[in-house]
């Protein structure tokens, strides 16, 4: 009986021993992340009509796939995108292009047709406009709650200097924003934001960072 408590015991011992190991190798692994995965094959994003923001021929190709109605989607565009602008995009070194990604139901659709009216008819004040949808999102609010009236997107179109505010706020751009929802399933988005760099999927956007290190890599 003694001998076979002792084997017991020492199995007892091996499995908290093997457990042990496997959680340091997660660990290790998880803090030694790359922001994009090396072994991952680029995706060839169709960006083609989308709002672009940058040179073109700027080496790096940044995209966004995002919803007016997420705070983490706000965060990213008043927060990081505006260093991002000043390291490599005002330099040539990247462009950015903006998907929209209706997950929050009406509201994001609103939001979503209304980007797209102001990109199709008023591309110069598109980005005015976009940000200024994200810096009219309410820092705290209940979920649900419909802020992204008619009024608001008049008040950020006007602020942008368009003249057809109503016409923003009534936009029926489906076609637009359906091409934009079809390029969000094809990839395989399923979060706010979603963000790329030359086709490989950032690991965390929302950290300054790591943004900026996986378009250090990618500019290599």
């Amino acid at each position: 009986m003694k001998n076979k408590g002792n084997m017991i015991f020492a199995m007892i011992l091996a499995v908290i021993a093997i457990g042990a190991i496997a959680a340091m190798i997660i660990f290790n692994q998880g803090n030694d992340s790359d922001t994009t995965d090396s072994s991952a094959k680029a995706v060839d994003i169709d960006v083609k009509g989308q709002p672009m923001m940058g040179d073109e021929k700027a080496p790096v190709t940044i995209v966004e796939f995002g919803d007016y109605l997420c705070p983490a989607c706000r965060f990213f565009d008043t927060e990081i995108q505006p260093e991002i602008i000043k390291d490599y995009i005002d330099k040539g070194d990247a462009k950015m292009y903006f998907v929209n990604t209706p997950f929050h139901g009406a509201d994001s659709l609103k939001g979503a047709r209304a980007a797209e009216y102001v990109w199709k008819n008023h591309p110069d004040q598109f980005w005015d406009f976009h940000n200024g949808l994200f810096e009219a999102q309410p820092t705290s609010h209940t979920e649900g709650e419909s802020w992204l009236t008619d009024a608001v997107i008049k008040e950020q179109a006007d602020k942008a200097g368009i003249k057809d505010t109503a016409k923003v706020a009534q936009s029926k751009e489906d076609a637009a924003v359906k091409h934009d929802i079809d390029l969000y399933k094809k990839h395989g988005v399923v979060q706010t934001p979603t963000v790329f760099v030359n086709g490989k999927m950032v690991s965390n956007p929302l950290e300054l960072e790591t943004m900026k290190k996986a378009i250090d890599e990618a500019k290599k």
